[in-house]
């Protein structure tokens, strides 16, 4: 098989491998589509402390069963699926209360094992049995169902914050994820969607799918425009998927007295980030963070990206074949489009 290697920082190699061997209780998954995520680009930019080199890195995964274990009872020959990221170990106190998203073992595909940038990936015991394997719908792209990942991560966050009908809901980012947040938002009852957004294309990108005023920061104060259009009050829900420490501190002032507010984006390299926190003690604020999302999540986000619950099409911009993902990895470098998404099985071109 052919697979793209992280052999060094910045430094994708694509290489002739064997095909991966299982065990009486793996699984064999021929990759059909794996999404660049924006985790990918922080391991290929600055490594990371989890990863060996070489490592076939990516986690937004969707593709087909292959081969399976004799010991494995759930899953058969052909079926399409698509793939949660963490690798449970099933025990833990977080495993035990379906948060294997937190395990304490902290292990992911494409970090402590090889990942979905190649032709097939093998998954683990662990992961077969308590991490998250759905299948897909046949009339679900495996384009589309490499979103479900990223897309359980978005209803994680949106589960804390608890969007309501009528809601005035923040957005700060409009890439694959703040724009996921606003198709999402809107199809639960958002009645005003405000973006807050610098990139021209990306401010577009935010209108398409569903914000009904964006803001460009360099060229407006965004607190005194989120004021104007909620009377004063401030925002319901302000989320945060801009990787920023003013942004972090501005969405405590945007948001209403008792409203929410969600951190989604880490900032990196970690910094201390100095909050006045009587907003959070005198406005009475919600305020929270999210990272990954447990199984019950991902198993909802299948079913939003079956049911066309959103159009999902909309997030994936570029394609590339198995050969072009450094390719994929410089687009998302340079912010063009939403989410560029690799297919393995295409031609070897």
């Amino acid at each position: 098989m052919y697979g793209v290697a992280l052999t060094d920082k910045q430094t994708l190699e694509y290489q002739e491998r064997e095909i991966p061997k299982i065990s009486d209780n793996d699984v064999l998954l021929k990759v059909h589509a794996i999404g660049v995520c924006g985790s990918d680009l922080r391991i290929y930019q600055n490594g990371d402390s989890r990863v060996e080199y070489p490592r076939v890195i990516g986690h937004e995964i969707a593709g087909e069963i292959v081969e399976i274990g004799k010991n494995v009872q759930r899953f058969s020959i052909g079926d399409r699926v698509t793939l949660g990221a963490h690798i449970p170990c099933g025990e833990c106190l977080y495993c035990q209360k379906n948060q294997g998203h937190q395990c304490v073992k902290g292990e992911t595909i494409g970090y402590q094992i090889d990942g979905g940038f190649a032709e097939y990936v093998a998954l683990p015991k662990e992961f077969v049995e308590y991490g998250s394997i759905q299948k897909i719908s046949d009339a679900t792209s495996y384009e589309l169902a490499s979103l479900s990942e990223p897309f359980s991560c978005v209803l994680s966050g949106l589960r804390e914050v608890g969007i309501e009908a009528g809601d005035t809901v923040v957005v700060y980012g409009a890439g694959t994820i703040g724009c996921m947040y606003i198709a999402a938002a809107k199809r639960m009852g958002a009645s005003k969607i405000i973006a807050v957004q610098r990139s021209e294309a990306r401010q577009i990108k935010a209108k398409e799918i569903g914000a009904d005023i964006v803001i460009d920061p360099s060229k407006s104060d965004t607190l005194s425009i989120v004021n104007e259009e909620t009377n004063g009050f401030g925002a319901d829900v302000v989320i945060v998927t801009a990787p920023a420490a003013s942004v972090q501190k501005e969405s405590l002032e945007v948001a209403k007295k008792t409203g929410s507010v969600l951190f989604f984006a880490g900032i990196k390299p970690v910094q201390e980030v100095p909050l006045n926190t009587n907003h959070i003690i005198y406005k009475q604020l919600k305020v929270v963070g999210t990272h990954g999302a447990p199984r019950d999540l991902h198993m909802e986000a299948v079913k939003w990206i079956d049911e066309g619950l959103i159009d999902f099409s909309f997030f994936v911009t570029h394609t590339f074949p198995l050969k072009g993902t450094e390719k994929a990895f410089q687009t998302v470098i340079r912010k063009e489009g939403l989410k560029c998404v690799v297919k393995p099985t295409e031609a070897r071109i």
